[in-house]
């Protein structure tokens, strides 16, 4: 007994102590707790404080408590928060080049988005640095479907609904103003209320979205157009960044890649479970897309990019991501 109390002992002292935190990291995001999306933040921030044997510790502000994407920039940008798991606006903000993505009927599926993503993402960096960020990683949160209050079985039913859009996302709106669409750009926070005050007919949004803020319950009619897909970001100040030593810098980049391809697969597995049958099950009434109504659409997304011209995306970055598109379905279509 006492010769293990004695190997006790020494175990216990040669052990190496767990450092206090030495530095501090405040994100913030509108995830809602108890969703995939949450789960995947908490565990971003647990993988930093792991792989920095606890000298990073991350105070992560779920739900929106410390504001939506706008307000979780100007907090970045008044030194109260270091850090944003964001849902797509504000890393257009930071990074224009996400505006891409937004155009209705530009990229068709998840695997043309990320290979345009991986090599439009060097310029979005460049991006995000002149504007005071850095771009750790982005991640696929699915692509725009609409729910309404009747079923759209024509262009003229689509373009007669006054829909919700986020009203952070400005190029989505205007690219919707441009088809003939009538949306109703209200935050996140609003768009459950309009529905209920006939506001609004319904939502455009992505299923994790009207899965995360319930916003299926209403027994709507749900449309799979071919909008466009949403991509969101990790975004850190570049001053946060600056102050990290190297070896921490390398921590934080290696689970910021980890976390982007998680929420990218987690988004995927929860988009097919919700379009796949979850949503019928919950009420929702799935009304198909017929070809013809589908040719239409994505003529007048055509006809809204041509009319838009550059005022929302430059014509070089266009050109550019139409060639990846080019290359990418030369070898896969």
């Amino acid at each position: 007994m006492r010769a293990f109390a004695v190997v006790l002992l020494l175990a216990v002292v040669a052990a190496p102590a767990r450092a206090e935190p030495s530095i501090k990291l405040r994100f913030a995001t509108i995830a809602p707790e108890g969703t995939g999306w949450a789960r995947e933040v908490k565990a971003f921030a647990r993988e930093i404080e792991s792989g920095s044997d606890g000298r990073v510790a991350i105070h992560v502000y779920l739900g929106g408590i410390a504001g939506d994407d706008a307000e979780m920039g100007r907090r970045m940008r008044r030194d109260q928060l270091d850090g944003a798991l964001s849902a797509g606006m504000l890393c257009q903000e930071v990074a224009p080049s996400f505006a891409v993505f937004r155009i209705p009927g530009l990229v068709q599926n998840r695997a043309e988005e990320s290979y345009v993503q991986t090599r439009l993402f060097p310029r979005m960096q460049k991006e995000a640095r002149k504007n005071g960020m850095v771009l750790l990683t982005t991640g696929s949160l699915g692509t725009d479907v609409v729910l309404s209050r009747v079923p759209i079985d024509s262009i003229e039913t689509l373009r007669r609904l006054k829909l919700w859009q986020w009203d952070l996302d400005h190029t989505s709106v205007a690219f919707a103003r441009a088809m003939g669409l009538q949306p109703v750009p209200l935050p996140v926070t609003d768009a459950g209320r309009a529905y209920e005050e006939g506001r609004t007919d319904g939502f455009i949004a992505i299923p994790s979205a009207i899965f995360g803020f319930q916003w299926f319950s209403r027994r709507l009619y749900m449309s799979q157009f071919p909008f466009a897909p949403l991509h969101g970001c990790a975004l850190i100040t570049s001053t946060a960044w600056d102050r990290l030593p190297a070896e921490l810098r390398d921590v934080v980049e290696a689970a910021s890649v980890k976390f982007g391809l998680r929420i990218s697969e987690t988004t995927r597995a929860q988009d097919e479970e919700l379009l796949g049958g979850l949503f019928e099950k919950q009420g929702v009434r799935s009304v198909p897309v017929s070809p013809m109504l589908r040719a239409q659409f994505v003529e007048a997304a055509h006809a809204a990019r041509d009319k838009l011209g550059e005022q929302l995306v430059p014509s070089d970055l266009l050109l550019q991501v139409q060639s990846f598109l080019a290359d990418y379905r030369s070898v896969h279509h």
